[in-house]
């Protein structure tokens, strides 16, 4: 027999329902959200052509950090020069303008495509070893990426001098020409140093091409003299196919990861940029990669492409064409309302286009809570207890 209170009628299983479905739907938006990042255009502001009669043309932007407060700097490809700058924004992080322009003539003339703060042990150790051989200690130190030679290099951010280059994996030794070393980025603990390619190795797949993504490397290089290093990895990123296209022009599209962006215990932001011949020209797309639960595949020596199971799992959650080509992106201040601000940078590619600077709104994680949908979640389970309360025997009644 079975015991009084769990008997119901139909109307107390349609309340009872009512609370189940309303629950798992909040659930169920709470587990998406928290997958999945949001981002948000907030604005952007055109950077001048020059800096002054005689000056080199501000062209070739390839590469952009975030130094702390309003100080940024970036690098500019097929050239010898590092632009540093403040970049004000208002409230809800659109950018205001850009002011204190300076460049910085650095010690040999590279294909540099990316910047980033260079990590405090590695900065103590190229401070010890110049005062060791009486050289001056630069006050900031920077990491640049350059694809010609290719190598990572540590710069000195005021007198441009060349620091040393930091060791990367053989294999990215042999890129493909203008596809190399993309992206250089520091996570936030300092203990490793991330960079990747724009393409694949030869040795891992093909190119880039109409209908046709390319899988590229991502190397996580330990930092020395660190509490706990980070060992030394790669992992294997497939980025999808160029974007559709209404084409004008001759040539083929291409598609390619040109900036990473660490957000700490291995998780990346991916910005792919695709190119076309026709319009839209560009297309910039985001993705969110764990590395933590990622395959090692630094013993593999290529073939990455016909290998899926070896590829990172990417959340994408935001892709649009901006009518620029978007191609450095750093993690910028913290607005007052909880989203960070990403702060990236536009190349103009020779196309005439503006150089300018975009920021987006990022937020990681679980998005606002709508308080309203919580109240009305609330009220129809407070009235669902309510009814079957009062339409239920006590299971101490002896009715």
């Amino acid at each position: 027999m079975v015991p009084r209170w769990h008997r119901f009628s139909a109307s107390h299983a349609w309340l009872t329902a009512i609370v189940v479905v309303t629950a798992t739907s909040v659930d169920a938006a709470r587990v998406d959200a928290a997958q999945s990042p949001t981002v948000e255009v907030a604005g952007s502001v055109r950077l001048p052509a020059s800096l002054g009669p005689g000056d080199p043309a501000l062209t070739g932007l390839s590469g952009i950090t975030w130094l702390g407060d309003d100080r940024y700097a970036a690098v500019l490809d097929n050239s010898d020069r590092l632009l540093l700058f403040r970049l004000a924004l208002d409230p809800t992080g659109a950018p205001e303008a850009a002011s204190d322009l300076r460049l910085v003539t650095l010690g040999e003339h590279h294909d540099y495509e990316d910047v980033a703060p260079c990590p405090p042990a590695l900065a103590s150790r190229i401070a010890t070893k110049r005062r060791e051989r009486g050289d001056p200690v630069p006050a900031t130190v920077l990491l640049v990426c350059e694809e010609d030679t290719p190598a990572v290099r540590a710069i000195d951010a005021d007198a441009g001098s060349l620091l040393g280059i930091v060791p990367i994996p053989p294999r990215f030794l042999q890129r493909r020409p203008n596809r190399g070393l993309e992206s250089i980025a520091v996570e936030p603990d300092g203990r490793c140093i991330w960079t990747a390619t724009e393409e694949a190795l030869p040795a891992d797949g093909p190119a880039s091409a109409e209908g046709r993504g390319t899988v590229v490397r991502i190397a996580r290089i330990p930092v020395p003299d660190t509490l706990d290093p980070q060992p030394a990895a790669e992992f294997a990123y497939a980025v999808d196919p160029p974007h559709a296209f209404a084409r004008l022009l001759t040539g083929e599209p291409l598609a390619g990861l040109v900036a990473i962006v660490p957000l700490g215990g291995g998780r990346l932001l991916a910005l792919e940029r695709a190119a076309g011949p026709g319009l839209p020209p560009f297309e910039s797309r985001l993705a969110l990669i764990d590395t933590s639960s990622g395959r090692d595949v630094s013993a593999r020596e290529g073939g990455l492409a016909h290998r899926p199971e070896d590829h990172l799992a990417p959340i994408r959650f935001w892709k649009d064409t901006l009518g620029c080509n978007l191609e450095g992106l750093c993690l910028g201040p913290t607005l007052g309302n909880g989203p960070r601000v990403l702060v990236g940078v536009a190349d103009n590619g020779g196309l005439g286009t503006p150089t300018q600077l975009v920021t987006l709104r990022f937020q990681d994680g679980p998005a606002p809570i709508d308080a309203s949908a919580l109240g009305l979640a609330a009220a129809l389970a407070g009235t669902a207890l309510l009814a079957l309360r009062l339409t239920s025997p006590s299971p101490c009644s002896t009715r």
